[in-house]
């Protein structure tokens, strides 16, 4: 038995907390079990929305304007060889690093763990992930400790059309969970039901996870994290800095599920992340993290909860023409924001952009034909957004309410806008300077770029040699 823990890293694609066991009405029975023996975190928030730019946060411990994590690597952003992950400290620390589904920082296969089990599009599948996964644990030399990340692909967007076929079925429109930020319309439903299988077979196959380690015995010596990237997709969600863009689930079991049930409601970053899983394996945390440990909660010790959080948004994909899905940018729209328990304040850096996202209500009877992506089944934005938006997010949690410029709220909106700004000073951020950063490379997936989609045509060309 090793001494040091095992940890097991399991990040999900666009689930936010749209869980049980976070008060939302969907099914995912494993994942509310699994939480009841977790340390569950109330309010934990990624520090840049966008998938690659949030996972890159979580994996560096910087911010995503700091680390050069700005935009999604498919679109000519992986992140730079010479910035260190959790996964280099963890190497240089003695551990086993290994890997497991998809992985999004960097291009497939370049993320330096010492076993990376992904090896085709198939094993993006998070079904094949957790078998994957499983099956090395069972035959690996156990003398030392391992660090094993885990990446689901579900339910992102792109595996919603194997609803009828892999996910179990669509969820039906009368059962279909619809947040209040959404208009509920029958196209609506339609997609976010195959959002919700998705959802579900996720939860089924991390609750295999869970069988398979413990039938391994990985229950008493592991520490095991589930979390999220960032919010789902939809309006006023995934690609903004709305609360519901950037909260993620987070709970964390501990061996033998010490602390089982408790719930932390302290501001959490993801770049907290890195610093606490070394913390909690009793690796020293490099200096220049951003992240601030948050292990002391986990183990009783002394820890002071952040008063704020910093956000951001830089690069994302997104449709040239509203309506058509095939047709993507990689679409510069510079966004900062500060968090607070009370508090949100959001600065625009390119405030002319037409992009104010639709209420729910201002586009209640919009009706488009069922299978519109969930994207384009709210109309085109018109408005121009305010440079400035503040909400007070204890009183108005779905931040509908702009409070910004309203007299009652000045002292608070100065006071935030001056933190900001020190922040933006003290991490040198190039929005400051009007600059546009330029990406690495052009847009592909590096090694994996024109591989065939089926495994064994790929085998037999020898990409697997």
């Amino acid at each position: 038995m090793n001494a040091r823990p095992n940890i097991i890293y399991f990040v999900a694609h666009d689930v936010g907390r749209h869980l049980g066991c976070y008060h939302i009405p969907v099914t995912t029975p494993c994942l509310d079990a699994f939480a009841a023996e977790a340390v569950r975190f109330e309010n934990a928030f990624c520090n840049a929305t966008a998938c690659t730019p949030s996972r890159i946060c979580a994996m560096t411990g910087l911010y995503a304007h700091s680390s050069g994590g700005v935009g999604l690597a498919h679109m000519g952003w992986p992140l730079a060889n010479n910035v260190p992950t959790i996964v280099d400290y963890f190497n240089t620390a003695g551990y086993e690093t290994i890997h497991s589904g998809m992985e999004h920082e960097r291009h497939p296969g370049l993320n330096r763990y010492q076993v990376d089990l992904q090896k085709h599009w198939v094993h993006f599948d998070v079904r094949r992930a957790v078998d994957d996964a499983l099956a090395y644990l069972a035959r690996r030399d156990r003398t030392r400790p391992f660090y094993l990340n885990i990446g689901s692909q579900e339910p992102h967007a792109s595996t919603w059309h194997k609803a009828e076929a892999v996910h179990g079925g669509i969820v039906p429109p009368e059962d279909v969970y619809v947040p209040p930020y959404v208009p509920d319309t029958l196209a609506i439903r339609h997609q976010l039901g195959r959002f919700q299988a998705a959802l579900r077979y996720m939860d089924t196959q991390f609750g295999r996870l869970l069988e398979g380690l413990r039938a391994l015995g990985h229950d008493h010596d592991s520490i095991i994290v589930f979390t999220t990237d960032h919010g789902i997709a939809g309006p006023r969600s995934k690609g903004t800095l709305y609360d519901r863009g950037v909260e993620i689930a987070l709970m964390i079991r501990l061996p033998d599920a010490a602390r089982a049930g408790s719930v932390c409601d302290h501001l959490i970053q993801n770049i907290d992340l890195v610093p606490s899983l070394l913390e909690a394996a009793g690796i020293p945390v490099p200096a220049g993290l951003h992240g601030r440990s948050f292990w002391p909660v986990l183990s009783g010790g002394k820890y002071i909860a952040h008063e704020a959080i910093f956000i951001e948004r830089n690069f994302h994909g997104e449709p040239r023409m509203h309506g058509v899905r095939d047709e993507y940018e990689d679409r510069y729209d510079p966004v900062r924001a500060i968090r607070t328990t009370e508090f949100h304040y959001i600065k625009y850096f390119a405030p002319d952009v037409k992009c104010r996202p639709w209420l729910p209500w201002e586009v209640a009877g919009h009706a488009v034909p069922l299978g519109t992506p969930l994207e384009f089944c709210v109309p085109p934005p018109r408005e121009p957004r305010a440079e400035v938006e503040l909400y007070h997010v204890r009183h108005d949690p779905q931040e509908f309410i702009n409070v910004a410029g309203r007299p009652e709220f000045r002292a608070v909106e100065a006071a935030l806008a001056q933190r900001l700004q020190e922040w933006l000073v003290t991490t040198n951020d190039f929005v400051l300077r009007g600059e546009v950063p330029k990406r690495y490379e052009a847009p592909g997936w590096g090694p994996w770029e024109g591989m065939p989609a089926d495994e064994e045509e790929a085998r037999a060309a020898g990409w697997f040699s």
